[in-house]
């Protein structure tokens, strides 16, 4: 099994309407298509992504064809409860995608290589975690055990992406 936390890619830095608004911008569309093509590779199958109008246009960018939960959690940036969404996933859905926002997307990948033992990683990721990145986990059992906090030996770090 897959997770991998995907932040928006490149957007404007104003919207008249407000930050739910923001859009991307081209290059910001151009990083998406080029992620979509790398995460062919993987079979994403099932997506979790921010309501915001910016996380939308990334993963519309990706060109992935799999179903997908929009949720405001993940645009209110609640690590917790984010967390929580996606130990409900099927353990049938191999491959999760969620696209979101900073700080709360690298936090997140931040603290699953913290518990999994990777510190090193952690530490890259707290600090390095651009626009249309993504971090690739591989987790071993079940979505349930993300929830489970010192239960992370079987969630290993395999790689991040950066555009």
């Amino acid at each position: 099994m897959h997770l991998i936390l995907m932040r928006h890619a490149k957007t404007e830095g104003a919207n008249p309407r407000g930050d739910h608004a923001r859009e991307l911008i081209d290059r910001g569309r151009a990083d998406a298509v080029l992620a979509g093509e790398r995460l062919a590779d993987l079979d994403v199958d099932y997506a979790l992504v921010s309501t915001s109008a910016r996380t939308r246009q990334t993963f519309e960018a990706l060109g992935l064809d799999v179903p997908v939960e929009y949720l405001d959690a993940i645009y209110e940036q609640d690590v917790r409860e984010i967390m929580q969404r996606i130990a409900e996933v099927p353990d049938d859905v191999h491959c999760l995608l969620v696209v979101g926002h900073s700080p709360s997307v690298p936090a997140l990948a931040m603290e699953l290589a913290r518990e999994a033992g990777d510190e090193e990683r952690s530490d890259e990721l707290a600090h390095h975690f651009p626009t249309a990145t993504y971090a690739v986990f591989e987790v071993g059992r079940s979505w349930q055990q993300l929830t489970d906090l010192g239960s992370f030996e079987s969630v290993r770090l395999r790689e991040v992406v950066r555009p």
